[in-house]
């Protein structure tokens, strides 16, 4: 039977992968990244649902999968939530793979032992994991620029216009242990005297292209259901923009600055993370 592509697909072109987890999602997150760099990411979509931890959530991922056309990848290893997920999955008419839990199976045959079924047992409480804790809550409070006297407290702190990834990116990197502050700029606005007075060689410039901007920008308006036309996503007032933004941060040559124009959220941590570390510039 040939497959009835769904809307999603007709109109991105593109196919849409689901990442579902009942924790961080870090232990799915690592086996899809090293899946996925073996194909396009061009045609592929990526949407992940962690801290599932109740049926009624599955149940409303699983109709959102159904109207996306999407593929389930899970890790789930509470027995019932599992088990409940697959059928829904079945019900839908989607196709669920569980990710880890084929292997746990695996294992407790070969070992002759029940698998204790408890979710992220794989993280130790130890040094490493109330850092990455503290790096989060830090990252969250300084978010947007927020608590500006607090600049020199971060690990790295990033700069750049509105909608240039600062967010994610952050917290991507404070999942990794890096305490992050991000501070929007703007033409028509100061930025806080505490960013020229931090270790400029923690500070990180985000550029991106018109084009990109300007599709972000957009689909930022619609969300907030504003029309998609207002000057915010205007291509010639993004272009003024991105121009000023360039020039702003060749006035602080210590910075090191990233083009994330159709750089995965992945590939921009590490290069920022590289740089950092070795103190190299990036462009």
């Amino acid at each position: 039977m040939k497959k009835v592509k769904s809307e999603k697909e007709r109109r991105s072109g593109k196919k849409v992968i689901y990442l579902l987890g009942e924790g961080t999602g870090e232990t799915i997150s690592k086996i899809a990244r090293a899946s996925l760099v073996q194909f396009s990411r061009e045609k592929i979509e990526v949407k992940t649902f962690f801290l599932v931890t109740d049926k009624q959530r599955i149940t409303q991922i699983t109709k959102q999968a159904t109207e996306d056309g999407a593929l389930v990848a899970f890790s789930i290893v509470q027995p019932a939530l599992r088990d409940f997920l697959i059928q829904e999955a079945e019900r839908q008419g989607i196709k669920a793979i569980d990710v880890i839990g084929d292997f746990i199976v695996q294992l407790s045959i070969f070992l002759n032992e029940k698998p204790l079924s408890i979710p992220g047992r794989q993280y130790i409480l130890d040094e490493d994991y109330f850092r990455r804790i503290e790096a989060i809550n830090f990252t969250v409070k300084h978010d947007d620029g927020k608590i500006p006297r607090d600049l020199k407290f971060a690990d790295l702190v990033l700069v750049g216009l509105s909608r240039t990834g600062k967010t994610p990116l952050s917290t991507y990197l404070a999942n990794q242990g890096w305490k992050v502050a991000n501070v929007p700029v703007h033409p028509e606005m100061i930025p806080p005297q505490e960013l020229f007075q931090v270790d400029q060689r923690k500070v990180f410039g985000l550029l991106i292209n018109v084009e990109s901007l300007v599709k972000l920008r957009e689909a930022r308006l619609k969300q907030l259901g504003l029309e998609p036309y207002a000057k915010y996503a205007d291509s010639v007032q993004v272009s003024d923009e991105i121009e000023w933004c360039r020039e702003f941060f060749k006035q602080n040559p210590r910075w090191r600055v990233l083009d994330i124009s159709n750089k995965a959220i992945e590939e921009a941590s590490a290069s920022i993370i590289s740089a950092y570390q070795t103190g190299k510039k990036l462009i």
